[in-house]
């Protein structure tokens, strides 16, 4: 027997009747954002200091765009969401899923580090 077989994987959460999202989910376009925030955050950690970065990095680095963007009038959406929503964003944008082309901008080097997909750097044969 498997351990997929006995840890099944499933993209649903059990949630218990009284479950209640924490807060309005973000729509495409805000993730979207957010996720290009995020990928620009690795990078810029990668060109500046040459090393992988954590996800308090990027958070902080997000965060801080996102402040310049509401400053000048450029951040379209209410309010902020949590660390947690980077953090997601984060994990999709690490996930060729979110890829016309199917090659994700950043990888995880281990859980909560990341830096910019190495694939991308390869010499095309």
């Amino acid at each position: 027997m498997s351990q997929q077989d006995v840890f099944p994987r499933s993209s649903v959460t059990l949630k218990l009747p009284c479950w209640r999202p924490q807060l309005i989910p973000a729509d495409e376009s805000e993730c979207a954002t957010i996720r290009k925030l995020a990928v620009e955050a690795v990078y810029k950690i990668w060109n500046t200091q040459h090393r992988p970065c954590t996800l308090q990095e990027i958070f902080d680095i997000v965060t801080e765009k996102i402040s310049v963007q509401r400053e000048k009038g450029e951040w379209p959406w209410k309010e902020f969401r949590s660390k947690r929503t980077v953090d997601r964003r984060v994990n999709e944008a690490s996930s060729k899923d979110f890829y016309a082309d199917g090659i994700p901008k950043i990888c995880a080097v281990t859980s909560g580090i990341y830096q910019p997909n190495p694939k991308l750097f390869e010499a095309k044969k």
